[in-house]
């Protein structure tokens, strides 16, 4: 399983080499991932091999100073899946709030007629 900081440097791949190969500087890596957590330390030679070994990435090389690799098609589904899901999640968010103003609207215009009618017939 991915996490957040593999996902982000999974993103970095993505955006910087696509599906061909390309010669990264793991400062590269290290200056990106330091964009968004400043304060926390990153072993990006171990986080690559992770995504290697689940498919995301191919490395065709690596040493501690740059690495030649490419994302797999796996990772761009990866990132489509996770954008169609967020779509899905955001139109369900949407239909729900619109389902409980109609229930709410509906409700309300019931207790109107229900008590208007008593007042009728009462």
């Amino acid at each position: 399983m991915i996490d957040d900081k593999e996902m982000l440097i999974l993103s970095f791949v993505l955006s910087q080499c696509g599906t061909s190969y390309k010669v990264i500087d793991i400062d590269d890596f290290e200056s990106f991932f330091r964009k968004k957590y400043p304060k926390k330390k990153l072993n990006v030679i171990q986080m690559l091999e992770h995504l290697d070994s689940l498919g995301y990435i191919d490395i065709k090389f690596s040493d501690e100073s740059k690495c030649c690799l490419c994302a797999t098609k796996n990772a761009q589904n990866l990132f489509e899946e996770k954008k169609n899901s967020k779509k899905t999640t955001k139109k369900i968010k949407i239909e729900v709030i619109i389902f409980a103003f109609f229930v709410f609207l509906f409700a309300f215009i019931g207790a109107f007629l229900g008590t208007l009618f008593y007042r009728f017939l009462v």
